[in-house]
């Protein structure tokens, strides 16, 4: 294997393995009524294993090549999760229906296509008390298109699940990295794209919401005091 690698000049890739990580953006989860919503495969040009970054040496070389199993149906797979944790009922389909309507018994349709799918660590020469200093860069960019039971198209956006380590510093004080690991800061990337779809606010505005029950006023310790003129 060595001497086929040296022959062809690539380097020996490695297959990183994604996970969806449930309500990890705040405010996603049960806020939807439970509307059955059709989801078709993920479209893009993500499918089979795909090579969708590197580690890179300090001198900038690449040291290992990242490869991804069918990054298109792994993040199928994240968005059917994520839409059941917001309360809806999600619906995976084979295919996309040819004239765009949810099949029978759907009220929705929700079609995504991923634009970029990616993770880059590059290495720096310094070393710290934590070892080898590095930045890590992922980002999940997605279309969507919902579309109702007539298959109008409701809403239509994109949204950029990003992660970035170390993350960036804040006035004087530096931050050390919380992911070290390429697949786990894809996995967040990944996961932030599903998530924040669920805050969009047009894509909100479209979907039957949950009642919240107004929370009971305190009760008051002291009669309150007048206002100042």
């Amino acid at each position: 294997m060595a001497l086929v690698l040296a022959l062809t000049g690539c380097e020996p890739r490695t297959h990183i393995d994604l996970h969806y990580l449930p309500n990890f953006v705040p405010g996603e989860q049960n806020i939807f009524r439970p509307a059955k919503i059709a989801v078709p495969p993920t479209t893009g040009n993500f499918s089979g294993d795909y090579e969708v970054g590197s580690i890179y040496a300090p001198d900038g070389t690449v040291q290992t090549p990242l490869v991804v199993a069918d990054p298109a149906r792994t993040f199928n797979d994240a968005l059917i999760k994520g839409l059941a944790d917001a309360g809806l009922v999600p619906v995976a389909l084979d295919a996309n229906p040819a004239d765009g309507k949810p099949p029978e018994g759907a009220d929705f349709i929700l079609a995504s296509e991923l634009e970029q799918f990616e993770v880059h660590k590059r290495f720096g020469a310094n070393q710290t008390i934590h070892g080898q200093y590095f930045t890590m860069h992922a980002l999940v960019r997605v279309k969507y298109d919902l579309r109702n039971r007539d298959g109008a198209v409701i809403y239509s956006g994109e949204i950029s699940g990003i992660e970035n380590e170390p993350p960036l510093p804040v006035g004087t004080e530096v931050f050390f990295p919380l992911e070290t690991e390429p697949a786990e800061s894809l996995s967040v990337a990944l996961s932030r794209a599903v998530g924040l779809l669920m805050l969009e606010p047009e894509f909100r505005d479209e979907l039957p919401m949950r009642s919240i029950a107004p929370t009971a006023s305190p009760t008051p310790t002291h009669a309150p005091q007048s206002p100042h003129p």
